[in-house]
C-alpha cells in the first residue's frame, strides 16, 4: 500500500466546524462589547445631565421647589446623541420641611435613569 498524504474528508469537516465555532463566538463577543460600550457612553451622558440639573435644584430655595416645571432647566445639548429623549422633574412633600425631588431621563426603547434628592427646610439660604 502506498502512503497517502493529506487529510480525510472527516478531518476537514471537523476542522471547519471548530473554526466556525471560534469565529461565531468571537463575533458574538465583539457585538456584545460594542453594545455594552454604547450603553456605558449613554449612561455617562445621562449621569452628567442629571448631575447638572441636581446642582440647579440644590441651589433653589426650599419654598419655590414646588414651582419647578416638568422639564430640566439646564442645557440638554449633551443628550443630543440620545434623541429622542424625555426629561421629568417631580417634587413630592414627604413631611413638613422635607421634599423629595426626583429627576429622570428616558431614552431609547426602555432606558431610564433617575436621581432623587431629599431637600430639608433648614431655614437658611439656598446654599446651605
Amino acid at each position: 500500500m502506498r502512503r497517502q498524504k493529506g487529510f480525510s474528508l472527516v478531518e476537514l469537516l471537523f476542522a471547519l466546524l471548530v473554526l466556525t465555532i471560534v469565529i461565531t463566538t468571537s463575533l458574538a463577543v465583539f457585538v456584545e462589547r460594542t453594545r455594552r460600550l454604547r450603553q456605558a457612553s449613554e449612561l455617562i451622558l445621562v449621569t452628567q445631565a442629571l448631575a447638572n440639573e441636581a446642582e440647579i435644584v440644590r441651589r433653589i430655595d426650599f419654598t419655590p421647589l414646588d414651582g419647578l416645571d416638568d422639564q430640566f432647566d439646564t442645557d440638554l445639548s449633551i443628550l443630543d446623541p440620545l434623541r429622542p429623549f424625555t426629561t421629568k422633574v417631580e417634587v413630592t412633600l414627604l413631611r413638613a420641611g422635607v421634599k423629595s425631588v426626583t429627576m429622570s431621563v428616558r431614552w431609547g426603547k426602555d432606558r431610564e435613569s433617575k436621581l432623587t434628592l431629599l431637600r430639608t427646610d433648614t431655614g437658611g439660604t439656598n446654599l446651605w
